[in-house]
């Protein structure tokens, strides 16, 4: 954005809602951009494949210091330490771990994934093991986001049917990325609403920076989508055998630096902090999968446009 751009938007927002939110919004916009471009000079985090893991489970937008505070109240989860990201967002992250240097490291994985990011170039079939976006056959109207049993059901299924080609698999739950299931405050999206002002007051971020939620509502509800999907990390972890590292593509700002969210390329610490945590899981087959291989479809541009919209991406 130029600084002419910046300046219109600024008076706009003067104009429509106030010189208090104006200021706000101008300064959040301001810090981003100068983040972003110090970000893509820059970068700092490890990439995955540098790590030693069999299965990686990706828990989407999960804060380090979420994790420390709910993982001892899990029995299936070891201890947490700290990692920092090698990306802001889920597209940057995708584009920094699908480079050509790393295409050996992708064919030899297969890829469960929910979020809708996959349908970036930089994502395609023929580079992978194995590629199935839980997005395109099993996104739920009902909360406008892809909940966590679709993506446990396809990752036990392939895991347990793998081939000799097949050594890794990257497990990407949406949640804790919003919406909150269970807040009243964040009821998602019905079909005919998916895109509508998502970046704007039904963004969870946004609600939070506007003062529509408190710090402790929302802490609250971020907790609650944390363990929501952790049920199925519980049940994903008892079904299969391998060697799991538990982390995130990236955490989430609550005001830190100016920031709320994940835009993408912004090197802010507490943006890039999170969890890392390993175990060796054994498979007690205390689960038998519900997955049927989907039928190959086509999801247009505009639907995965509206979906991602759904989830705050503008």
């Amino acid at each position: 954005m130029s600084l002419n751009d910046w300046i219109r938007n600024t008076k706009q927002r003067y104009n429509e809602h106030g010189i208090r939110r104006a200021t706000t919004r101008s300064s959040i916009e301001f810090l981003v951009g100068g983040g972003r471009r110090l970000g893509k000079r820059v970068n700092f985090g490890t990439p995955v494949w540098e790590r030693d893991w069999e299965v990686l489970v990706i828990l989407d937008a999960c804060r380090y210091d979420l994790m420390t505070e709910v993982a001892p109240e899990w029995d299936c989860l070891p201890s947490v330490t700290p990692t920092y990201s090698a990306a802001s967002a889920s597209y940057e992250w995708l584009q920094r771990h699908t480079q050509s240097r790393y295409a050996d490291e992708m064919a030899e994985t297969m890829l469960i994934a929910a979020n809708a990011w996959t349908r970036d170039d930089c994502v395609r079939a023929a580079d992978w093991a194995a590629l199935d976006e839980i997005w395109k056959h099993s996104w739920s109207d009902a909360e406008g986001t892809v909940l966590p049993r679709p993506v446990t059901d396809s990752a036990i299924h392939h895991w347990r049917r793998r081939t000799d080609d097949a050594e890794r698999m990257i497990v990407w739950y949406l949640q804790p990325h919003g919406p909150f299931i269970d807040a009243d405050w964040s009821e998602g999206f019905e079909s005919d609403q998916i895109g509508v002002d998502a970046g704007g007051s039904k963004n969870v971020w946004n609600l939070y920076r506007d003062g529509v939620v408190s710090r402790t509502e929302i802490w609250r509800a971020y907790r609650d989508n944390l363990e929501y999907v952790l049920e199925d990390v519980a049940v994903l972890l008892d079904n299969l055998d391998a060697d799991v590292a538990i982390t995130a593509d990236h955490a989430n700002c609550l005001g830190e630096w100016g920031i709320y969210g994940h835009p993408p390329w912004v090197p802010a610490p507490v943006l890039k902090r999170v969890p890392w945590m390993r175990l060796t899981a054994t498979d007690e087959h205390t689960y038998d999968p519900a997955y049927e291989p989907p039928v190959s479809q086509t999801v247009s541009d505009d639907q995965v446009d509206e979906r991602l919209a759904a989830l705050g991406y503008t």
